[in-house]
């Protein structure tokens, strides 16, 4: 029984240890290797600046809503995210 404990921790390590996802996951960083990008970057959205909020606050009621919304950066989802709505909701993205 122990035997097949310790075996089991010892695969789990191993692949841990291959997969950069499950390593960035658990909050341990690896050097990235390099590589070329598959597509251009998407354009990010500009924070808004305070002037625009200001002229937006004037006649809209959810300026501060669209403020936050701005400053907020768009995380893409990763394969552990993904596996892990599909374990909760039964779909997967």
């Amino acid at each position: 029984m122990k035997t097949m404990l310790l075996m089991l921790l010892i695969s789990i390590c191993a692949l841990a240890w291959r997969s950069d996802d499950i390593m960035r996951a658990i909050g341990v960083q690896r050097p990235a290797a390099v590589a070329a990008p598959a597509a251009p970057p998407a354009p990010e959205q500009k924070p808004m600046t305070m002037q625009e909020y200001a002229d937006l606050a004037a006649k809209d009621p959810q300026a501060y809503q669209k403020l936050m919304a701005s400053l907020q950066k768009k995380q893409e989802r990763s394969e552990i995210d993904k596996l892990m709505n599909f374990f909760a909701h039964g779909k997967y993205e």
